[in-house]
């Protein structure tokens, strides 16, 4: 179930003065996205920094993207608030794996193979990432770098990664994705297992890559699918839903498995999205 909210609520709930910095637009999220604490992490795939909701109460978390459009404004209806929204952007929280974070993690930042504890493996990772990312800005903006290192003295270590690092879900998500080893003082340390990440990527692209899984989303998977059959072949009865595996054909399910893998491999880092194709037998594009 999904829901959409004015954005701009709580300011007119609370008589707040329009101010420049104010965003008017409309959130579409879950319905147990509600409440939760908003944390910028490096995205998986790219390591830029994106939002994130962490919902403590049902231990989820969900990636924060915005649909703008540059050059024209958008009005919206949201027909069960019986409101009209003008020149609002879209906002919408989407459920995401947080173990795909964690072995980006583990797979870009922490990739000497190294055990670490929990701790340990979250706080050095913040550091290098505050690191990568400081060089990359004074690289971009020489001019920075003069002031910079007083500032630097305050904050070494991207805080947020910390924050993410203590989740209770982060424990889970480690647990699945990484080798454990016990130590004396009772507590673990982790590396990353490729073997158990693969498993639980084969687990998400079995599932993706089915028959059902495209003929139950044809204005998404299904449209990708019709554009990128490979034959002049009219491309519908392999979406449709009273068909079943037994009628498929080789070419549709090469390229549903080529489709969902490709989807998968937005939320890794590209080396290990390279290696992942390869385990499957797929060209990686």
């Amino acid at each position: 179930m999904a829901a959409a909210t004015n954005t701009a609520a709580v300011c007119a709930s609370t008589s707040l003065p329009a101010t420049r910095s104010m965003r008017t637009g409309v959130l579409i999220h879950p319905t147990t996205a509600t409440s939760g604490r908003l944390l910028i992490l490096p995205h998986p795939q790219t390591l830029i920094p994106t939002y994130y909701l962490a919902c403590p109460s049902s231990s989820e978390l969900y990636e924060l993207s915005t649909l703008q459009d540059s050059k024209h404004d958008r009005t919206w209806m949201i027909s069960q608030l019986n409101q009209v929204i003008s020149s609002g952007q879209l906002d919408i929280l989407s459920r995401i794996d947080a173990r795909f974070i964690v072995v980006s993690l583990l797979h870009s930042v922490l990739d000497d193979g190294k055990y670490r504890s929990r701790d340990d493996l979250f706080e050095q990772a913040a550091q290098k990432l505050y690191s990568r990312r400081k060089e990359e800005l004074y690289s971009a903006i020489p001019e920075l770098k003069k002031g910079g290192d007083e500032d630097d003295a305050e904050q070494q270590e991207w805080s947020d990664v910390v924050t993410f690092g203590n989740l209770d879900l982060v424990k889970t998500a480690l647990e699945d994705v990484a080798d454990v080893q016990d130590l004396p003082n009772a507590e673990q340390a982790y590396r990353l297992s490729l073997s158990k990440t693969f498993h639980l990527l084969d687990r998400k692209h079995t599932l993706l890559s089915q028959h059902s899984t495209f003929a139950q989303t044809p204005n998404t998977l299904g449209r990708t699918f019709e554009r990128s059959w490979p034959h002049e072949s009219d491309p519908s009865p392999y979406l449709s839903t009273e068909n079943d595996e037994e009628h498929d054909c080789k070419d549709a399910a090469k390229l549903r498995s080529q489709i969902a893998a490709e989807i998968i491999a937005t939320y890794l880092p590209a080396k290990l999205a390279a290696e992942y194709f390869a385990h499957l037998g797929l060209n990686d594009k």
